[in-house]
């Protein structure tokens, strides 16, 4: 059975609304294709009509109201109800659907509205960072930033679609959305800030940006010479741990991303990271350059992509030459990219991104609290504003990190693991897609107590799960051929 999304001229005039329901599309694990000419529809097709209920044709598996589409003020947003699952709506008010097969005249603005990060677009509050904070999210205050509703509301729309298959005794065979038919997946992820606690030239060339003494490049950088000089001649290093990473993934028949920042970003900040390729780490008992290290990870299966510059997130020329550092160093392309601190402009970073020519970014999330910032637990092309166009770009949302939990919560180890495992059951539930963050040096159990023993217990649930867990450059890759497989196009 394929799936036909059958737009009346309005809608299909709506390139928002076109970008809405094709999104939504991939996620029903069917072939479908679209279409404004009812000609084109095919005997066997289970019609999505979108556009005026009145005009749709009475074989329609589902009907999705698509009229007017005025912008939504994030603040007017209340919880409704709809087929037992959560809909954001103004005021929290849906007009009853006339029929079983109709969804609510909310429910394809609602998806639209978490997708295109409407929000942000409109409100121009942001942290010290410069970052559009989770605690400053409608979701948030909700109580919903939890649950990936988009997954939610293309459910809702599969199950009326196999609803129509079944009373023509049609067989339903869905496309397995993850590799070897796994239930959910998830991308682990490392964002290697640092590479050495105790280091005299790290320290110094911080140090070095320092423009007063209440400057955090003067206050940090003491502190840190301070501690390099107290440990001075130590043979070891409490963050030399990537094989730890390595290893405990390996032994479960995961792999992960690796994320670098830059030796030398064109304007540097006091927030950038510290180390140069050159510099020395160990791994496997065996002293190497984070260079060397870099191609050691991805010999053993691993991926590196670039943590891009504190600075970077808007320049598409930046990115690239950062996106050439790593390149050169590792000898293979940087598919992907988190940008540092997840700094991010919705205007912005994605088309920069994009420019850069990087095929994914995993930087939607938040540093607060675990969630969904778009509402979707699977890989999505970004909509452009300013193209009103979708992105050849794909975006893996972050859904959890560590500093979150353990900074930003002040979890211990026990609860930071709960929080994960129930985080983790939402998107199996859905089907979905868990984007993970630890940072390397988070296995320093000295330093950041509790972190290390949270991941492991993640590590065994996702295996005792059966998910699909590996890189996001993987996911990416899967995710791209998948669209490929399910779109019909011509």
């Amino acid at each position: 059975m394929r799936v036909c999304l059958l737009y009346d001229p309005g809608a299909w005039e709506n390139p928002a609304a076109r970008y809405t329901m094709e999104t939504v599309a991939r996620m029903l694990d069917l072939e479908w294709r679209a279409t404004a000419s009812p000609g084109e529809v095919g005997a066997d097709d289970a019609i999505v009509f979108v556009g005026v209920p009145s005009r749709a044709p009475a074989a329609a598996a589902a009907v999705v109201t698509c009229a007017e589409w005025g912008g939504w003020d994030a603040a007017s947003l209340e919880v409704a109800q709809f087929d037992g699952e959560p809909l954001l709506a103004p005021r929290g008010a849906t007009i009853a659907p006339r029929s079983p097969r109709e969804l609510p005249e909310a429910w394809l603005h609602s998806i639209w509205h978490q997708l295109s990060r409407e929000e942000e677009i409109a409100n121009p509050r942001r942290d010290q960072w410069e970052c559009f904070s989770g605690f400053f999210s409608r979701a948030h205050a909700l109580g919903v930033l939890d649950r990936p509703l988009v997954n939610a509301h293309a459910r809702q729309l599969a199950r009326r679609v196999a609803a129509w298959g079944e009373a023509r005794g049609v067989r339903v065979e869905p496309v397995p959305r993850w590799k070897n038919g796994a239930r959910f997946a998830a991308a682990l992820t490392h964002d290697v800030d640092d590479v050495t606690l105790y280091s005299v030239p790290a320290a110094w060339r911080l140090l070095r940006q320092a423009r007063g003494r209440d400057s955090y490049a003067f206050r940090g950088g003491m502190s840190a010479m301070l501690r390099a000089l107290t440990h001075f001649g130590w043979s070891g290093d409490p963050y030399w741990n990537f094989d730890r990473w390595a290893d405990e993934e390996s032994r479960r028949g995961f792999r992960s991303s690796f994320y670098f920042c830059p030796p030398a970003p064109t304007t540097r900040h006091e927030y950038d990271a510290l180390y140069t390729f050159e510099d020395a780490v160990q791994f496997d008992g065996h002293r190497m350059s984070v260079a060397q290290l870099t191609r050691t990870l991805i010999e053993r299966g691993f991926e590196v992509g670039l943590h891009g510059g504190y600075l970077s997130h808007t320049h598409p020329g930046e990115l690239s030459r950062q996106k050439k550092q790593i390149e050169d160093a590792s000898g293979r392309e940087a598919m992907g990219v988190r940008q540092h601190f997840l700094r991010f402009d919705i205007r912005a970073t994605w088309a920069a991104q994009q420019r850069a020519g990087f095929r994914y970014d995993s930087t939607l999330g938040y540093n607060e609290t675990p969630g969904f910032r778009a509402g979707i637990a699977a890989p999505y092309h970004p909509w452009d504003d300013a193209r009103r166009a979708p992105m050849e770009l794909l975006e893996l949302p972050l859904t959890a990190m560590d500093g979150a939990l353990f900074r930003s919560l002040h979890l211990d180890a026990d609860a930071a693991a709960a929080r994960v495992r129930e985080h983790l059951e939402r998107v199996e539930s859905e089907g979905g897609l868990a984007v993970l963050l630890w940072h390397p040096n988070a296995a320093a159990e000295a330093q950041f107590p509790g972190w290390w023993r949270a991941y492991l217990a993640t590590l065994d649930h996702l295996a005792a799960r059966g998910a699909w867990v590996t890189s996001a450059g993987e996911i990416a890759s899967w995710w791209r051929e998948r669209e490929r497989r399910l779109e019909i196009r011509g």
